[in-house]
């Protein structure tokens, strides 16, 4: 069986011109220790800094749902 070198399907990126950030809930306790996290993970000159884990982050703020029972 040969390996294949080529995608089945082609890859679709996003546009990092159009990316907007996810925003915190105000007033949210978890909101508010994500956004703490994430300035720690991408202070490049603290001990936490850590661009893979700020990514994860931004995703669980994205992901974190609220009393509507929806993510923000």
């Amino acid at each position: 069986m040969a390996l294949e070198r080529t995608l089945r399907e082609p890859i679709h990126l996003l546009d990092p011109e159009l990316y907007v950030e996810p925003e915190p809930t105000p007033g949210c306790d978890i909101c508010g220790a994500l956004v703490r996290q994430l300035r720690e993970a991408r202070n490049q000159e603290g001990p936490n800094y850590d661009l893979t884990k700020a990514s994860d982050i931004v995703v669980e703020i994205g992901r974190h749902p609220h009393e509507d029972g929806e993510p923000k």
